[in-house]
């Protein structure tokens, strides 16, 4: 009697399908070879994986692609190529002093505060990069850590006031540098430095200080002259108004390495 194959849907007498095999037990099932356990190419010996390439190369086939997990690694590697990218972008911005809201009068508070805390790092970021850096060289050439170098710029105040003399720093008003005294001192700069900059604004800030220590106190007047270099406020120049009884007139933070060296 006939059978209905239950595969291909047609009749066959025997004991399995003649039409499409199904029920031969030794008929060989090619579908199920592609599950057959194997090792992956990728963990073959590299000369196994070269002859391999060069066998799908022969027979006219494309080289594997990469992987999903080296596709995954150069994902990781780009994505921290970048991030090393931006934090060095920051990091310049910073020290240009662009993302700081330091103000022309908080700049002035700093310097003077900087002086009477001994605070080299403090004092120094007061400046521009060409300058502090300056500093930095005239500190070393001198074989003088941070707070000597401090104790050696302002000995004239130590001697006056006293070691540990407090500032007590009063802003007053502020007037426009004109034109002319804005391309002096990118002429000065340039002169000093090598480098041409573009002051975009400068100010001449009032200032008064009530210094007090141990030996004496007293209040002196000062013109702070500030320039906007790029992003920064920077000290350009600090000038004593009234006669005091200070030695030095004029405390030029441009003449801090030859200060030091003296």
């Amino acid at each position: 009697m006939p059978k209905v194959c239950k595969s291909c849907g047609r009749e066959y007498t025997g004991e399995f399908c003649e039409h499409c095999g199904y029920g031969n037990p030794n008929l060989e099932i090619k579908a199920a070879k592609k599950y057959e356990t194997k090792i992956p190419e990728r963990f073959l010996p590299p000369e196994e994986q070269e002859r391999l390439a060069k066998e799908r190369l022969a027979q006219g086939k494309k080289p594997k692609t990469k992987t999903h997990k080296q596709k995954r690694n150069q994902k990781i590697l780009l994505i921290l190529l970048v991030i090393l990218v931006l934090a060095i972008i920051f990091y310049v911005l910073y020290n240009q002093g662009m993302f700081s809201k330091n103000s022309p009068e908080d700049l002035v508070n700093q310097y003077f505060t900087s002086i009477s805390e001994m605070d080299y790092d403090k004092f120094n970021d007061c400046f521009s990069s060409d300058l502090a850096k300056e500093n930095d060289k005239g500190i070393k050439s001198q074989g003088l850590d941070k707070d000597k170098a401090m104790e050696v710029l302002y000995s004239d105040y130590i001697n006056v006031f006293g070691k540990s003399f407090k500032a007590d720093v009063k802003i007053g008003d502020a007037s426009n540098m004109d034109k002319r005294d804005i391309i002096e001192e990118e002429l000065n700069y340039q002169k000093q430095y090598g480098k041409s900059i573009s002051i975009d604004e400068g100010k001449i800030i009032k200032t008064k200080v009530k210094f007090e220590g141990s030996k004496s106190s007293d209040e002196i007047k000062f013109d702070v002259s500030v320039a906007k270099i790029g992003a920064k406020w920077c000290i350009l120049n600090v000038e004593e108004v009234d006669d005091t009884q200070l030695t030095s007139k004029t405390t030029a933070p441009n003449s801090t390495t030859s200060k030091i060296a003296k």
